[in-house]
């Protein structure tokens, strides 16, 4: 039977409308959104790991040996057109495997977003340089400037998934399971979401979109 899955978050990946002055009313997934078991018990342990990957854009966890100050991970508006869907949000990214990504993804490779409502605020503050030091911790500073206006990552909105299978798995998009995780840690949707395909079909690297790893 189809039915609504109502979300703590909404669906929302790799580069699929700016972030709005207040945060958007959460939705309700679309109508029929796969809820698969084995994929979402994937996504469930993946939920309970991603954190140790660091996030993809944090330069003093990857790279501490530029010949400049590296830069801490910051907070990215979500490029989505759809108000009902991701758009709206800041997020963060975390890979599994980053040398690979976003352009050679293999079997195995994971790609979690972590999602925010947007705060409007009048001014970032400082980086706290306290944890530069320290390689493994995680450097976010969670601003972002759009359209000449600041924003802050707020309350989280969930998470967002994406891991790749072998290609002919059924029930995937080329090997690609999407999946949501509200931030009650509950899986909401796992399998071939058909908002979340049609907008990753579009994208260059093999359904990713990529996110910016160095400002420079």
């Amino acid at each position: 039977m189809r039915r609504m899955l109502a979300l703590g978050l909404v669906w929302g990946m790799l580069g699929c409308s700016g972030a709005g002055e207040q945060g958007p009313t959460l939705p309700v997934l679309e109508v029929g959104a796969p809820l698969d078991a084995t994929f979402a018990a994937r996504a469930r342990e993946i939920a309970s790991q991603y954190k140790a990957w660091g996030r993809v854009d944090d330069e003093l966890r990857w790279a501490p040996f530029l010949c400049r100050q590296p830069m801490p991970a910051s907070a990215h508006v979500s490029a989505s057109g759809h108000a009902n869907t991701h758009g709206q949000k800041l997020y963060s990214v975390f890979v599994r495997d980053r040398e690979r990504y976003p352009a050679d993804s293999q079997v195995g490779q994971v790609v979690v977003k972590e999602s925010f409502v947007p705060e409007r605020v009048e001014q970032a503050a400082p980086f706290d340089q306290t944890t530069a030091q320290n390689v493994e911790a995680d450097h976010f500073h969670p601003y972002v400037v759009k359209d000449g206006v600041t924003y802050r990552a707020g309350a989280p909105a969930g998470l967002f998934v994406m891991f790749k299978l072998s290609p002919t798995t059924v029930g995937t998009d080329r090997g690609w399971v999407y999946a949501t995780v509200n931030t009650a840690g509950e899986v909401s949707a796992a399998g071939r979401i058909a908002s979340c395909m049609t907008c990753h079909e579009e994208a260059e690297h093999d359904r990713l979109f990529g996110v910016q790893t160095s400002p420079y």
